[in-house]
């Protein structure tokens, strides 16, 4: 009867073969699940904190303008008005109303590229040879900052733009002062 009872030393040795296969097959799933599916790291936790507004972009940013209610409308209203500005290298400068001190107190440069403005602000431009081109009323928002006409010479003859060919196209409202002989 004791016979019976005791186990068979092949049988067990093959029992516990089989189940350290296991064992190890396993550990190898685990070990490659490790490997291959990605954890979060302390990368995606802080990215997955940052709010979503902080990656949109506004339409006033998208044109380089910063977030301010002022210019609310300005790229707009730019784009109506840009036809009479005075265009150099594809930039010009530009006024624009401030609707609380109801003046021209905001400066920027715009940029002209493939039929799209982008635009930066400035300091108030201050140079000698421009001046603020007033002559599209007091209905415009914008102010273009233009060059003064410089007098150029006529190809043709040697007199400037505007200049009478010769003295007797001079008219005048002063008499010309003849000089005095000397005794």
């Amino acid at each position: 009867a004791e016979k019976r009872l005791t186990m068979n030393a092949p049988a067990s040795a093959r029992t516990s073969a089989g189940m350290t296969r296991w064992l190890i097959i396993l550990l190898m799933l685990g070990w490659l699940a490790f490997v291959f599916i990605p954890w979060p790291t302390k990368r995606n936790k802080m990215v997955n904190r940052i709010p979503l507004e902080h990656f949109l972009v506004s339409k006033l940013n998208a044109v380089g303008l910063p977030d301010n209610p002022d210019y609310d409308g300005l790229p707009e209203i730019f784009e109506i008005w840009s036809a009479k500005a005075e265009w150099k290298d594809g930039r010009t400068r530009f006024a624009y109303w401030h609707p609380v001190m109801r003046t021209y107190s905001y400066y920027f440069e715009a940029v002209r590229m493939e039929g799209k403005f982008h635009f930066t602000e400035i300091a108030e431009p201050k140079e000698a040879n421009f001046y603020w081109d007033e002559s599209l009323g007091e209905e415009c928002p914008i102010r273009f900052y233009v060059a003064v006409p410089v007098a150029r010479r006529d190809p043709v003859g040697s007199k400037f733009e505007g200049e009478p060919a010769s003295s007797s196209e001079l008219k005048s409202d002063v008499p010309l002062i003849k000089e005095q002989p000397k005794n």
